[in-house]
């Protein structure tokens, strides 16, 4: 059996550094569960280094990157920010908290595209107030003269679907994006219309030309839209296209949507990931629906939904020990190699449910197989749950090489040492 770690949960930190490994790079794409501690919230897409705001504003002439940050919008130049630097080497724009809108970020894009820029890969221009059509056109112009752009980041702008239209032309540059941060965006609202026929052919619309953003971007592996506004509809058409055609995707982000009051949504989410065939392989799919509040209900329809996929968060959904039995007879079929669970506060009754499928037998354990990782920290868990949790492996209940259970205050120094 390998070694069990209890450990902080990060559950697709390695899955981003070998995204990232592929290429070099000097910026990092972070993607945390909810169940960390600035999980979907961080303010941009790449970890501050910790310099000073004004050492950072100063050129350096041996950095990559060309960095502007807290300033206003009649600071932002692209030619004293790149100094005496070949722009050759710039792998990396960063423009944050600029409280830059549409205008002033065309005016940025066609400055940089008057140098060369070879070795671009990453484009943040996260928490500013882009958006509109015309910024659709100026992220195409930018992406079709640098093609080698995998790294693009537009959290907490004011950003739509519809905005995107551009990237869906063939040629636009937007075939080598690897990872896509749409975090906090208005992404979409439903269509107000007096006829039900009117409203199906706009949706009808909408599919053909979302299916063609999702079929221009093929290298797509991390998608992220925590905590952005989009209707029911959008969603669904957005992630049955990236499902269907992105074949190289593994994670898709969407904490914070309010999905536990639609439940209805997420029936047609998951409906997404059911394969077609028995004999077709489960496909490397992290999806976070973490901090949802899906309850029981919303468990309820994953684990009947049929779907396969490697790895899910469920981080803080109000689960409750029913909750956990539901999982436990969808574990065995599902193909999961991971599982979050954390701070959701069912207790010792939630592992009953979760390890025991036969009450009137402590010791029967279902062998899951395949499960290698599983969190369980802020569970309220107490020492009834570790002497459980030992059992259960001793059982080979699963494979687990990485098991969390941090900041479960109810548990004593001896029993997580027995463990």
């Amino acid at each position: 059996m390998n070694a069990i770690a209890a450990t902080s949960a990060v559950d697709i930190a390695r899955t981003q550094s070998a995204v990232l490994s592929k290429s070099p790079s000097r910026t990092s794409f972070t993607s945390t569960s909810s169940s960390d501690k600035d999980a979907s919230t961080s303010p941009t897409l790449f970890e501050q280094t910790g310099v000073d705001i004004d050492d950072a504003k100063a050129i350096n002439t041996h950095s990559r990157e060309i960095a502007m940050v807290d300033l206003s919008p009649e600071e932002l130049d692209i030619a004293q920010a790149l100094g005496d630097r070949a722009s050759e080497s710039i792998e990396c724009v960063r423009i944050n908290r600029c409280r830059m809108n549409c205008e002033t970020f065309q005016l940025l894009v066609d400055a940089l595209c008057k140098y060369e820029l070879p070795c671009l890969h990453t484009v943040d221009i996260s928490q500013n107030r882009v958006g509109g059509a015309q910024a659709g056109a100026a992220l195409a112009k930018l992406l079709t003269h640098a093609p080698t752009i995998r790294f693009l980041s537009l959290g907490w702008n004011q950003l739509s679907l519809v905005d995107l239209k551009a990237l869906a032309v063939t040629g636009s540059g937007a075939c080598s994006i690897q990872c896509l941060d749409l975090r906090a965006n208005p992404l979409g609202t439903s269509h107000k219309l007096s006829s039900k026929k009117a409203k199906k052919h706009v949706e009808s619309e909408d599919n053909i030309w979302v299916s063609a953003l999702v079929a221009a971007m093929p290298n797509l592996t991390h998608v992220q839209m925590a905590q952005a506004t989009i209707d029911d509809s959008s969603l669904v058409c957005l992630l049955h296209a990236l499902t269907a055609n992105v074949s190289c995707l593994e994670y898709i982000g969407l904490e914070w949507l309010g999905l536990g009051s639609r439940l209805a949504t997420v029936r047609s989410i998951m409906s997404g990931l059911v394969p077609a065939d028995l004999a077709t392989p489960v496909r490397s799919l992290h999806l976070n629906l973490a901090a949802n509040n899906l309850g029981d209900g919303g468990v309820k329809i994953i684990a009947e939904s049929g779907a396969m996929l490697t790895s899910l968060t469920l981080a803080c959904n109000f689960i409750t020990e029913r909750g956990t039995g539901m999982l436990a007879k969808w574990l065995p079929s599902s193909g999961l190699l991971a599982l979050e669970l954390s701070d959701n506060y069912f207790g010792d009754q939630g592992i009953t449910s979760l390890l025991v499928t036969d009450g009137r037998r402590q010791s029967a354990y279902s062998p899951y197989n395949q499960l290698t990782s599983l969190g369980l920290n802020s569970c309220c868990l107490t020492d009834t749950s570790l002497r459980m949790l030992t059992d259960a492996l001793t059982y080979n209940w699963a494979p687990l090489a990485s098991l969390r259970i941090l900041r479960n205050n109810r548990m004593s120094p001896g029993a997580k040492v027995a463990l």
